[in-house]
């Protein structure tokens, strides 16, 4: 393991010492096209030191650049830190970093083709994909430190974030970003902790642009299997005794989840195309090849037979033709259920008979993808952009057999695939990508999605549509068919899932509405299996298993987002509502409405401290929510026979947010109502009661 990390910090030195090189030997021009413009004014402060930032996410498929904003906003900043998600939206074992799922159903995280390490997902607030990687670009070295806390040194939780990012030149810059959560949990053995860091570098030159970074996550969870009667939270007085969080006795000890994940990205690419010059109201004078780059001369002196000065109020880009693309990924994961005990009032099955399991997964996934690509725009006539690539991916999963002994499964994947779109219009943009795997056993996989927009100029704003879905024919992903431990264990052949989405949207000033509707033949999902070990039904004399299971019919999903902003003064009122409906909820299920409303006061204090004070709400109307399986460190159907609802409860939250010059900084009292009630995000794991907490971000320029 060690020699692979060393391997992957070399490998990222590298690509760090290329761009170095690189940017050395390229000339640079103040006024080309690729110049970078900034988020915030590019002005020094008193000390004499520039600022500005431009910062930009890439997608993962080819490299192509995606403005973003940068993290400077003091709204909803106290909401950054919730596993819940900034708006609430997520269900979770209830405390700081533990694994969570939405309640809202959209199709994108259940996409079998694109990461099959699916025990990721519950984490993916503190582990982001490729797309959501943020690169920088700074006129002076930044550094940011963002702080979380909450409780105390018992069964608190803190969050803690350092960024750096600096620019080795105009078209080069590096940093790395540190992440440390670590929740100690309110209730037994519920303490979790996830330490992450990244290395990243970048390069934009007008022919060759590179983007680069190194991720390496470890993720521990502890497991309690939850309460052992639910009534220590929805009817304390039927106890004899006043019980503390931490005091409520819990089905687990001494049963962890443990995993790693290691990402190597690189992508790059090289454009050929031609220079072009054009004057103040943009009519393009002259055109010259990329190895050309003295501007033209003045044309009138030429005509009057004088000597011809450069012409220096020109202004000077470079427009791709075409391109070829290189993106490389390695994934290096693994994952480690352990237990120092047998636990057999809780677990159902025992597939091997040692006291103590260290049942350990590897995932390993080399991709290489190549892309030949024809620029929209570089002549009037050309409103369609083009790619062509293929990719290939090795992937090797390795289990635990009966021996105990390692058991490797290799799969090679050949695909090809093309995509056409049109970005850079004003009022109709689309992008359409299809894909099909051609070798190996999932051969005939395919992906078919696309997005549309338009634009309409309506009453001094503007109206913007968007529409886009998919469809998609692809196998489960391979521990869906293949999973192997002590308590868990399965071989399956399941049939390939076919989904239709189709989604649109509507935004107009302060207000949007999404509607969304997708059908899914062969669903795929996990099922909690209990057995009851008593006369009567109890949760401290249940036994549960885990398996996975698989739908033949026609599940359909239609749900309807409605969000707006609403200010008058200082008064500040903002709503999200979903509706969503799923045709069978013994499959499926999801809340029939989910809520989040926020109103708040914006003032300064003194004239310089930006102040919002308020308070929001997170409420869902109650259902059979997933079940969250210690077993797989995942969620799983509730046992048909067992079920119980969550919801119908309110979380408010009160805070009050502030903002000086480069430092955010707030007090919020979470779950403030927290009394008698069912306080559940997943069955038998209550959330915090009312907890206060404080949090700071400092940005300085060096």
């Amino acid at each position: 393991m060690n020699r692979i990390l060393s391997s992957l910090f070399i490998s990222i030195a590298t690509a760090m010492l290329i761009v170095v090189n690189a940017a050395a030997q390229t000339r640079l021009n103040h006024a080309s096209g690729h110049s970078h413009s900034h988020s915030h004014t590019e002005k020094g402060d008193s000390t004499g030191i520039p600022k500005g930032i431009f910062v930009w996410n890439i997608d993962e498929r080819f490299g192509t650049i995606r403005p973003t904003q940068p993290d400077t906003l003091m709204h909803l900043f106290q909401n950054t830190v919730y596993t819940e998600g900034r708006t609430g939206s997520y269900n979770t074992t209830g405390n700081l970093g533990s694994p969570r799922i939405s309640r809202i159903y959209s199709g994108v995280q259940d996409a079998m083709m694109d990461n099959p390490f699916i025990f990721t997902r519950p984490y993916d607030a503190f582990l982001r994909r490729p797309g959501d990687f943020v690169f920088t670009n700074t006129r002076s070295p930044l550094t940011r430190i963002t702080y979380h806390s909450a409780g105390n040194k018992t069964n608190g939780d803190d969050s803690f974030r350092a960024e750096f990012a600096s620019n080795i030149n105009r078209r080069a810059g590096i940093g790395f970003v540190v992440d440390y959560v670590y929740g100690r949990g309110f209730y037994t053995n519920q303490a979790q902790s996830s330490f992450g860091g990244s290395l990243y570098g970048s390069y934009r030159g007008d022919q060759y642009q590179m983007h680069a970074f190194y991720n390496g996550n470890h993720l521990k969870n502890v497991e309690n299997g939850g309460l052992e009667d639910e009534a220590y939270i929805t009817n304390p007085e039927s106890f004899p005794t006043s019980y503390r969080p931490a005091d409520m006795p819990v089905r687990l000890s001494g049963v962890r989840n443990r995993m790693n994940v290691h990402r190597l990205f690189l992508t790059h690419r090289y454009s050929v195309g031609f220079y072009e010059y054009t004057d103040s109201l943009g009519k393009v004078v002259h055109r010259t090849r990329p190895q050309s780059t003295t501007p033209p001369a003045d044309t009138t002196a030429l005509a009057t037979g004088q000597h011809a000065p450069i012409d220096t109020t020109l202004i000077r880009r470079f427009v791709p033709v075409a391109g070829l693309i290189h993106t490389f990924r390695l994934d290096r994961n693994d994952r480690r259920f352990s237990s120092t005990q047998t636990n057999e009032a809780f677990f159902q099955n025992s597939f091997y008979t040692a006291d103590n399991a260290l049942d350990d997964t590897r995932y390993l996934s080399l991709q290489n993808t190549l892309a030949l690509e024809l620029q929209e725009g570089f002549r009037p006539w050309v409103k369609t952009g083009m790619r062509l690539f293929a990719k290939h991916e090795l992937a090797r999963f390795t289990l635990p057999d009966t021996q105990r002994a390692d058991e490797t499964t290799t799969f090679n994947y050949f695909t090809l695939g093309a995509q056409l779109l049109r970005r850079q219009a004003r009022t109709l943009r689309y992008d359409v990508l299809g894909e099909m795997r051609t070798t190996g056993e999932d051969w005939g996989e395919f992906n078919l999605e696309g997005n549309i927009g338009l634009n309409f100029h309506l009453a001094a704003d503007t109206l913007r549509f968007t529409a886009g879905g998919f469809v998609r024919n692809e196998n489960p992903a391979f521990y869906y068919e293949h999973f192997h431990g002590r308590n868990a264990w399965w071989d399956k052949d399941l049939d390939k899932i076919f989904r239709f989405r189709l989604e649109g949207a509507l935004a107009y000033r302060n207000a949007f509405l999404r509607i969304g509707l997708e059908t899914v033949q062969n669903h795929v999902f996990f099922q909690e299996t209990q057995t009851l070990t008593g006369t009567t039904p109890s949760l401290a004399t249940m036994k549960y298993g885990v398996e996975v299971a698989q739908t033949s019919g026609n599940l359909r999903l239609l749900s309807a987002t409605l969000g707006h902003r609403l200010a008058y003064g200082i008064f500040h009122w903002e709503n999200e509502w979903t509706i969503q409906q799923s045709s069978d909820d013994k499959v499926l299920p999801l809340p029939l409405l989910n809520v989040w409303s926020n109103a708040y006061l914006k003032f300064k204090l003194a004239h310089v401290l930006d102040t919002e004070l308020g308070a929001d709400v997170r409420y869902f109307t109650n259902y059979y929510a997933p079940a969250y399986s210690p077993i797989l460190g995942m969620y799983a159907l509730q046992d048909a026979n067992y079920r119980t609802k969550v919801g119908n409860y309110p979380w408010i939250n009160a805070y009050v947010n502030f903002a000086l010059k480069g430092v955010r900084f707030y007090l919020a009292y979470s779950h403030v109502n927290s009394s008698q009630g069912r306080y559940f995000l997943a069955p038998h794991y209550p959330t915090n009661q009312r907890v206060l907490r404080l949090g700071i971000c400092w940005t300085f320029f060096n």
